[in-house]
């Protein structure tokens, strides 16, 4: 089975450049809860000294939010990290296809995710809580595109799996949804912060999540070796726990 660790250069750490303001406000999503007005704000000057400073521990940055393609600075922040011939991740939830264009065109971005918040243009933007659907679907799909047909930029799609919006059949349509891009590797995340979010959504039990990814695959045997399981926090913090498929 492939290496999914390959996605990756240097897997000791991964460093967070966050930016905190997003254009979504998704169900399964705590982040209007967290205290990022209580995050430090640098200058460019500053932001390279601490990407200096970094570098010793790992070369891996991973540019997230809210939603990244948000910050003006954007832009000017990777060419620095791209200076010292360290690697980006742009985390994004797509709605941005020119900014995302922007990038890869200049060449800033090695590795992208993109987050799927629903399998239809209605039940994405209701995830997503917001009434201009195209942000939550079109636009999306817009910038999966970009991210398949770059050559040097390796695609990651992420869907989150609750409870009521994650049976078989989404699996299915799932994989209709991504057949046109046979490269891509797909993330499944388990709902498990639901009490960050106040229950609005629920996971499902990590036996049950794993389980149905393992048949998804049987089904579809292409996404073998290009689909991994976020089943609990542990996955995020510990890369022995994610289940490659």
């Amino acid at each position: 089975m492939p290496d999914i660790a390959d996605r990756f250069n240097d897997n000791r750490r991964v460093h967070v450049v966050r930016y905190g303001r997003c254009n979504y406000r998704c169900e399964f999503c705590y982040f209007g809860k967290k205290p990022y007005d209580s995050a430090p704000e640098y200058t460019l000057e500053s932001f390279e000294q601490k990407i200096w400073e970094f570098l010793r521990y790992s070369k891996n940055f991973k540019f997230t939010g809210g939603e990244p393609t948000l910050n003006p600075y954007l832009a000017d922040l990777m060419r620095i990290v791209k200076i010292y011939g360290a690697q980006t991740f742009l985390d994004t939830n797509g709605s941005n296809p020119q900014k995302v264009k922007a990038l890869i065109d200049e060449g800033l971005v090695d590795i992208m995710g993109i987050s799927l918040k629903g399998l239809d243009e209605d039940s994405a933007s209701a995830t997503a809580n917001i009434t201009n659907k195209r942000l939550a679907w079109e636009n999306v799909w817009k910038s999966v595109e970009l991210g398949s047909k770059a050559e040097n930029v390796k695609l990651i799609i992420t869907y989150v799996a609750c409870e009521g919006f994650f049976t078989e059949t989404d699996l299915d349509k799932l994989a209709q949804l991504l057949k046109p891009y046979p490269d891509v590797t797909l993330k499944i995340n388990n709902c498990y912060l639901e009490d960050k979010i106040d229950f609005r959504r629920k996971g499902l039990d990590k036996t049950e999540i794993y389980s149905m990814v393992e048949r998804f695959v049987q089904r579809y045997p292409e996404y073998k070796g290009r689909t991994v399981l976020f089943r609990d926090h542990d996955s995020c913090i510990d890369q022995s726990k994610i289940a490659l498929f």
